[in-house]
This record gives structure tokens, sequence and C-alpha cells, in this order.
């Protein structure tokens, strides 16, 4: 397993994606209120629309910054107009860019969770990204119970009482990136696959009944610690180089 340096760097002034890298950005909604104006201006008219849909303005404001905020760092790495990237959707709502008819080579994904929003580019293969603010007030063991793995469960169980809830999110956010890097969302069922829950062990699919050839050359990354989130990257192939950065406003 590949040991990676777990932090959030300062967002350097300029950024160039090469072919063996992924990028990771981190975004704090609270400090991009003031910026909601100008995201507003490059979100599509259904983006706008769907911002709006939203019955509480913090929703609204977030809904605007995390699909503003994407399109910003699309355009840096794709060196394009942010309003006037083409996103187009599969049937289970996954983004795919397309520049001038054809496809994109770079791959990318988003999570947002509370306050936080989490973004992956890479040009490696497919990649998904998921976040999940660490609530209390779950009921995570019951909620292991219909959605995880007999062997999930196995594990969740033998980890120490004050590592379960870290235990559970870690094995949570695992299994959505997964889903959300194949593309097919809950079509795959959550427990017809296994990962890695433990706190102490390395990010890892460890079985796939839906598809098992699919541990051959599918990783898991945790993101770097957060006591208050965890975090987990699903990439279609391996990679040595990630880098994670904090993306603060303009304003």
């Amino acid at each position: 397993m590949v040991k990676l340096e777990l932090a959030w760097a300062r967002s350097p002034s300029s950024v160039i994606l090469k072919p063996n890298e992924i990028h990771i950005w981190r975004v704090f909604v609270d400090e991009w209120i003031a910026a909601i104006p100008d995201l507003q201006n490059v979100l599509s008219p259904e983006e706008q629309a769907r911002a709006q849909r939203f019955y509480f303005e913090r929703d609204r404001h977030s809904s605007i910054i995390a699909r503003g905020v994407l399109r910003v760092l699309l355009g840096r790495y794709c060196t394009i107009d942010p309003a006037m990237i083409l996103l187009h959707y599969n049937e289970f709502g996954k983004p795919n860019l397309t520049i001038d008819g054809s496809p994109s080579p770079l791959y990318f994904n988003l999570a947002h969770s509370h306050t936080t929003i989490v973004y992956a580019f890479t040009y490696i293969n497919h990649i998904g990204i998921d976040i999940e603010y660490m609530r209390t007030n779950v009921e995570y063991e019951e909620v292991a119970q219909h959605y995880f793995s007999p062997r999930e469960k196995e594990q969740l169980q033998a980890v120490p009482t004050e590592q379960k809830m870290q235990a559970f999110f870690a094995g949570w956010t695992r299994k959505e990136a997964y889903i959300k890097a194949r593309g097919k969302g809950l079509s795959i069922p959550l427990n017809s696959f296994d990962v890695t829950l433990q706190p102490d062990k390395d990010p890892c699919l460890l079985d796939c009944r839906e598809d098992p050839l699919a541990v051959n050359h599918w990783s898991l990354y945790a993101l770097p610690p957060d006591p208050h989130y965890a975090g987990a990257l699903a990439l279609d192939g391996t990679c040595e180089h990630i880098h994670f950065w904090q993306l603060t406003s303009p304003f």
C-alpha cells in the first residue's frame, strides 16, 4: 500500500495536473458565502434552478458553492471559461465533462457533507470521493446491520467500543466512494462488496461479488484525518502522487 503524506496544504497559485497524479481540494462553505453572486453567474440554468429548489438558505448556498467551485476548478484544469463548461450526467447522476463535443480525459468527482466540500481530479481513470460528517446521533450499528456485508459487520464488532463510530464512518465513506467511482449508484448494493473498516488498517477493497475482478485493479485511499469528518477516495487503478489542498475564497 502506498504511504501518502496525509495533510491539507495551502492552495497553490497555479496548478498542473500530471498524468500520474490525483488532486484533492477541500472547501469550507462558510468561507465562500461572499463569492456566491460570482459563482452563481457561472452556473448553468439547470444548476441555478436546482439550487433554488432547496427550502433552506444554507442548502441553497451549499449547492451554489459546490457546483460553482467545481466549474472554477474544471476551468483551471481545462483552460475554459467556467460558464462555458458542458457537463453531462449518466443515468445514475454522475457528471462527465465534454469539450468540443467529445468526452474529456479528465475524471472528477465531488462530495459534500455538513459545511465541507471535497473534489477529486485525475487523468488516470474513474474516480470517486466521499466525505461524511461524523454525527454522534446516528444509530450507526443499526445502519450497518442493514447495509454492511457480513464480513464488514464482523469487522465492526471486533473494533473496540471507543473506535466503533470512527470505523463505521470509515467503512461507509469507502463504500460510497467506490460506488460513486463506478458511476452506477446504488444499483450496486452496498452489501455486495467488502472494504476494510478498522481505523488502524489501510483502506482496501477486500471482495466484490458483483465484479470479482475488481479487487485486482481498484484502490482505496483515506483523506487526511479530521476529528469531525471521515473521507475516502476510490480509483480504478493505483496512484502514488496524491495532493491535498485547501481552497480558500478569493474574497
